[in-house]
């Protein structure tokens, strides 16, 4: 009668010697005794990629590696994969090694995730094998598309690519057959955006733009989105976050801002929420007026009581807000520490150090961890936005003596209705003057984010701050730093 296969749990060391291990910590008693070095309990994942190339044409197989070079659990490798219909997404142990391999390269280790869950959300995911054939395609095509970018294997990616076309067909199929759609589409769908950071379709984001505005339109028909867990928490920032990236890009206020369930139920059940989703409300709020303004500014003629009532509100709130970011920013550096000088033996990937040395920026910066790093990004890319419209407005009010700082002009009572704008001659700030501050500092955290140890995500976390300061940097002609 067949049972489970047994596994054992003991040291490295023991199983390679196949003798009984005693599962001391952190290192075994009998290896001790018999002076062996106890390799410890982690069980290592090594994916074998053997380039496309080279296979030829034929029925995938899998192969154990010869018994000589394995000193951990078996290891598999793709030896042959066939011209027609992508096969790579047949055997579960290979689709499972090779998200496994995906995970190892994209995520960096836990200590750089410092936010009260400890993960990220692929570390969240359901066993796409078990929970949903949608789930497993997309997760397949991901990690191929992954492996082949990381050895520039062509027709490993155009099988990649295939995967990737079948299981959006699949997607489409399940969104109009009118049924409930349950948390493996919505996973589905944060999957195709890191596919589309991967292996972006031309003619550039707009692939990953139109899975974004999916995620939003299908939230509201997905079922049991009412779970308070640490998955469910991190899976609405995720689409959360992007939505918002979208929602920038267009000068308008997120889908989700103040009418959407996402904002009252994220974190109901949570005494403190954490700063990163409280810097996201706050950048939230910076799109929305960023909306606000634009639609002040393009009013033109009208009543010009209405206008110094219309302006004041609107710079009052930007006040406000600004305080608001600052409150957070510090309960922030409490939680997850500040950011120091960079020293000069941090290691950079192909010495990305001397070919970004310039003298416009200071030293680059160095975090505690990537959670710090992406908290004070998210921070300065709200600042980044938010100050140049406080100047327009300034100029609109005729607010000329200098421009007012937030000392001069913000009342902390927040009774502001009927308030003058009133100039502080001893303390003047030019606000967009302070962005490009704020757009520096996100560039000082460039080297920090692009170190080996953080891998694809902390590179990934980079893209939408960064973006925001080149954009900042054309926008003002500041050349040289946008060059």
């Amino acid at each position: 009668m067949g049972g489970i296969p047994f596994k054992s749990t003991g040291c490295n060391t023991c199983r390679r010697r196949k003798v009984k291990c005693d599962e001391a910590k952190p290192e075994c008693l009998r290896c001790v005794k018999n002076g062996h070095v106890c390799t410890g309990y982690e069980r290592s994942r090594v994916f074998i990629h053997k380039s496309s190339n080279a296979m030829e044409d034929g029925a995938q197989k899998i192969t154990r590696r010869p018994k000589a070079l394995l000193s951990d659990p078996r290891t598999y490798q793709v030896d042959q994969v066939g011209p027609g219909v992508p096969q790579l997404n047949t055997n579960v142990r290979v689709r499972s090694q090779l998200f496994q391999s995906f995970i190892d390269g994209y995520l960096p280790q836990s200590q750089y995730i410092c936010d009260r869950t400890g993960k990220n959300i692929l570390q969240t995911l359901p066993d796409p094998s078990k929970s949903s054939l949608l789930l497993d395609k997309a997760v397949v095509a991901l990690s191929t598309a992954f492996l082949a970018k990381q050895n520039q294997d062509r027709h490993l990616l155009q099988n990649s690519t295939k995967i990737y076309g079948n299981a959006i067909q699949m997607l489409n199929g399940k969104i109009s057959s009118g049924r409930a759609l349950g948390k493996d589409v919505l996973y589905t769908t944060i999957i195709f955006q890191i596919y589309e950071l991967i292996n972006c379709s031309p003619p550039g984001f707009g692939a990953w733009i139109a899975h974004v505005q999916g995620s939003s339109a299908i939230i509201n028909q997905c079922s049991g989105q009412d779970d308070e867990t640490a998955a469910s928490r991190l899976f609405h920032r995720q689409l959360k976050f992007v939505t918002l990236c979208d929602a920038i890009g267009k000068r308008k206020a997120p889908d989700f801002y103040n009418p959407s369930a996402w904002q009252d139920n994220l974190l109901q059940d949570i005494d403190s929420p954490e700063p990163i989703d409280e810097l996201i409300d706050g950048l939230a709020d910076c799109s929305a007026l960023m909306e606000q303004v634009d639609g002040f500014l393009e009013k033109g003629a009208e009543d010009h009581d209405q206008i110094l009532y219309s302006g004041r509100e609107l710079l009052f709130t930007c006040f406000f807000l600004e305080e608001k970011l600052l409150r957070i920013c510090c309960r922030t550096q409490k939680e997850l520490g500040k950011p120091s000088v960079s020293p000069d033996n941090v290691t950079c990937r192909k010495d990305f150090r001397s070919s970004l040395f310039t003298d416009l920026l200071p030293k680059p910066f160095q975090f505690p961890s990537l959670t710090c790093a992406e908290a004070h990004l998210i921070y300065w890319t709200a600042l980044i936005l938010l100050y140049p419209l406080i100047d327009q407005l300034l100029e609109v009010l005729q607010v000329s003596a200098g421009h007012v700082s937030l000392a001069g002009c913000y009342s902390p009572s927040g009774e502001h209705a009927n308030s003058g704008v009133t100039p502080n001659p001893e303390i003047i700030a030019d606000f967009t003057t302070l962005a490009e501050h704020y757009a520096d500092q996100v560039c000082r955290s460039v080297l920090y984010c692009l170190q080996p140890d953080l891998k694809t995500l902390g590179a990934q976390l980079l893209l939408a701050p960064l973006s925001q300061s080149a954009q900042f940097y054309s926008v003002h002609e500041l050349t040289e730093k946008y060059r």
